[in-house]
C-alpha cells in the first residue's frame, strides 16, 4: 500500500478502550524516535530487520522462486504509533504503511516521515477491522503492541492479519513488559529475597515458586486494595502484559504457527535481579518471534 492510500476512516469502536496518549507523550517519543540509533530504540529496531532478513524475507523468496526487489512487498507497521517501523522499512525500499487509532501519532509520523525523505502511508483506523479494502500484507510488523491490547483485541486484531498476509507471508513480533514484571521483577525486592535461595533451582521447579509467589502477592494486593493486579492495571497503558505460554496460545487460537519464538532481556532487569535469575528464562521481560498463517504454503 502507497503513500496515496492513506485513509482518513474512522477508528473503530475499540478506540474507548485504547485511550490515545496525547501529544506531549508522542511529541517526547519523536524525540526519542530521532536519537534511535543511540538510545534503547536501537535494540528495537535491530530486532526488527534481525527478523525480516533472517527469517521474513527468505520464506517470501521460496514461496516467489526467487528473492523479491523490496518495491514489490508490502510491509505493514501494526499500531504504528509515530511511524518507527513504517519509516524503517521505508528507507529500506518497502512499500511500507502503517496503521494506528492515534490521530495525534499519525500526523507526527507523517512529519517525521517528511524530515527523514520517506513516504510511507498511514492509516487512521484499528488493525483488527483490517480488510481487503487496505490490500495483501507480506510482512506485518506488530512491535510492542500486544501488551495494549486485552485477549479478545488481541486475538481480533491477529486474526485480521492472518487473512490479509500474502501466500509466504509472515508476522514478526515482540512485547515488553511480560506478564510477571510489574508484579514480581520490576525493582522488588521482596521478590528478590524470596526467590534468591531458589536461584539456581532448576527452570520447572523455580518456575512453580515464581508462580506461587506471584499468587500470594495477588492475594496481598486484593486483601489491601479489592483488585487483583490484573484490575489494577487495566486502565492503564499496558493492561495485558503477557507470558510466553499466554502468548503462544493467543498467537495459535488465531490461526499462526511459530517459525521462530524466543524470549530475553534486551533491555535488562535491575541490577542486582538479574544477576541472580538471568538464567532463569521466567525473568525474561522480552517476547519476539516470527509467526505464519497455518497450513500456508511457501
Amino acid at each position: 500500500m502507497s503513500a496515496s492510500h492513506a485513509s482518513t476512516s474512522q477508528p473503530s469502536t475499540a478506540e474507548a478502550l485504547l485511550e490515545p496518549y496525547g501529544q506531549a507523550y508522542q511529541r517526547k517519543q519523536a524525540e526519542k524516535f530521532r536519537g534511535r540509533k543511540h538510545n534503547r530504540w536501537k535494540i528495537r529496531c535491530d530486532l526488527a530487520h534481525q527478523l525480516v532478513d533472517e527469517h521474513a524475507l527468505p520464506r517470501l523468496a521460496q514461496a516467489r522462486g526467487g528473492t523479491p526487489e523490496p518495491g514489490d512487498l508490502t510491509v505493514l507497521d501494526v499500531g504504528c504509533s509515530i511511524g518507527t517501523f513504517a519509516i524503517e522499512m521505508a528507507h529500506r525500499g518497502f512499500n511500507a504503511f502503517g496503521i494506528d487509532l492515534d490521530a495525534t501519532a499519525l500526523t507526527i509520523a507523517h512529519e517525521l516521515a517528511a524530515e527523514e525523505g520517506v513516504s510511507p502511508g498511514f492509516v487512521l483506523g484499528d488493525a483488527a477491522d483490517f480488510s481487503e479494502s487496505h490490500g495483501s500484507i507480506d510482512i506485518a510488523i506488530a512491535f510492542d503492541i500486544f501488551e495494549h491490547l486485552f485477549d479478545d483485541q488481541l486475538g481480533a486484531m491477529l486474526a485480521a492479519l492472518r487473512r490479509q498476509l500474502t501466500p509466504g507471508g509472515s508476522l514478526v513480533f515482540h512485547t515488553f513488559p511480560n506478564e510477571l514484571d510489574y508484579l514480581l521483577f520490576w525493582g522488588d525486592d521482596r521478590a528478590a529475597a524470596f526467590l534468591g535461595p531458589h536461584k539456581d533451582a532448576d527452570p520447572e521447579h523455580f518456575n512453580r515458586l515464581v508462580k506461587t509467589y506471584a499468587a500470594m502477592r495477588n492475594a496481598w494486593e486484593v486483601l489491601n486494595t479489592g483488585q487483583t493486579h490484573g484490575e489494577k492495571i487495566a486502565p492503564t497503558s499496558h493492561p495485558n502484559p503477557l507470558s510466553a505460554e499466554r502468548l503462544r496460545a493467543i498467537l495459535e487460537r488465531a490461526g499462526f504457527e511459530l517459525a521462530l519464538y524466543e524470549t530475553g532481556q534486551l533491555y535488562g532487569l535491575e541490577p542486582e535481579i538479574e544477576a541472580r535469575f538471568e538464567h532463569q528464562p521466567i525473568t525474561h521481560r522480552n517476547i519476539w518471534g516470527v509467526a505464519h498463517p497455518r497450513g500456508a504454503s511457501t
